[in-house]
């Protein structure tokens, strides 16, 4: 049985471009909360001094509901930034928080604990 060789690239060079970078991941994580925030905000302006009479016993259910969505936002967009890598469980955080040395395992525990506060 004859066995056929195949060249290999050696380079090894990945066909990457600037859509698939981290730095474009984070731009458009802070873009993101640049234009979410003044949407927040509203929000906040909303529930606190928008809501009718009839919905004050459920006025500081939304307000507590919000503020919990708004800090996941951040902790996703700004402070943690997770770059998830599809294949496999794996990832490293691009964030303000790793910027100053803080964990990677406070980092994860910190986004399921917002996203856990979120869903009770």
């Amino acid at each position: 049985m004859l066995m056929r060789t195949t060249l290999m690239n050696s380079t090894c060079n990945p066909d990457v471009g600037y859509f698939d970078s981290p730095k474009f991941l984070s731009l458009v994580l802070h873009i993101n909360t640049i234009i979410s925030t003044p949407i927040y905000l509203f929000g906040f302006y909303c529930i606190i001094w928008k809501t009718p009479v009839i919905m004050k016993s459920a006025k500081l259910y939304l307000l507590n509901l919000h503020i919990w969505i708004v800090s996941f936002d951040y902790s996703i967009s700004i402070l943690a930034i997770p770059l998830l890598l599809a294949p496999h469980y794996a990832g490293y955080p691009l964030g303000v928080l790793s910027w100053f040395d803080v964990s990677v395992l406070f980092q994860t525990a910190m986004v399921f604990f917002f996203i856990a506060s979120e869903e009770s």
